[in-house]
């Protein structure tokens, strides 16, 4: 599989800062590789039950938007059948080119073919797309893994007021629920302040902190070592400040758990935690 020459981090804008690993085509495909774990198999069929349950009311065709995509597409199986079975559309969106050639990739065989008459891959930044959409043009739009990139969270806010529909949904996985920052998790290390700190300890986040994530070469296995240049920057943002924002702007407001969402006979027996954020447009 051919992909760009690498893009040098000095060549790139302040919309990229922490997000050098997606500019570097051998740093990002093993990226989305590694991204082929379990948790993250878990973490999107979440996404696809609230998807499919957040949208049971709403008229065909959806229009939604999928923001900092990254590398796979290939997942959501129900969400995408809802679409493509109504005549809907998921914008892809994503700043990195290089992201954007992956996840056209992982749809190239049979199987995912009818995902591309519905998909347009859009190479843009978060903010960057949403302004310039037209007002009330999404039905939803999804954030998983994504919105703690997202350092100016009072602009995302008052851009999904204005862009989503009357009714229109935001769904986002949330990484950090609680304020304290373990030193690792499953797949990735955390540095505070760009350290490491004991695997016995914790650190304690305010708003606007940010955080470094370097990811660990096998999921599931710290002592694999971390993959080469695979690390990213990530923002926090208290459950106080997203309730607080939800408010201002007029959203209704789910922050917790999924399976404080999601109906005990539609949780398929997962088990595992996944903090959510489901604003919706009143």
């Amino acid at each position: 599989f051919f992909m760009n020459p690498e893009i040098k981090p000095q060549n790139l804008s302040n919309n990229h800062k922490g997000l050098e690993m997606y500019f570097s085509p051998e740093i990002a495909e093993k990226f989305a590789e590694l991204e082929q774990n379990e948790k993250n198999f878990k973490v999107a069929q979440i996404v696809d039950t609230i998807l499919l349950q957040e949208s049971a009311d709403m008229e065909a065709p959806i229009y939604s938007a999928e923001l900092g995509g990254g590398a796979h597409p290939d997942r959501y199986d129900k969400f995408f059948s809802k679409l493509i079975n109504e005549g809907g559309h998921m914008d892809w969106v994503d700043i990195s080119p290089i992201m954007l050639e992956l996840a056209k990739k992982y749809i190239s065989n049979e199987k995912y073919q009818n995902r591309k008459k519905i998909i347009t891959f859009v190479k843009s930044e978060i903010l960057e797309y949403l302004r310039g959409l037209e007002n009330e043009k999404l039905d939803l739009a999804i954030m998983k893994y994504t919105i703690d990139h997202i350092d100016n969270l009072e602009e995302l806010f008052a851009l999904l007021s204005v862009k989503l529909a009357k009714g229109g949904k935001l769904i986002a996985t949330i990484g950090n629920m609680s304020p304290e920052l373990k030193s690792y998790s499953t797949n990735a290390r955390f540095l505070y302040n760009g350290a490491e700190f004991p695997d016995n300890e914790t650190r304690t986040l305010k708003d606007g902190d940010n955080f470094t994530v370097k990811f660990f070469k096998v999921s599931g296995d710290p002592t694999s070592g971390y993959l080469e240049g695979a690390e990213t920057l990530k923002y926090y943002h208290s459950a106080e400040k997203i309730k607080k924002l939800a408010e201002s702007f007029g959203f209704d407001i789910f922050l917790g758990d999924w399976k404080d969402l999601v109906p005990r006979e539609n949780q398929k027996g997962e088990t595992m935690d996944q903090g959510v954020l489901v604003l919706t447009k009143k």
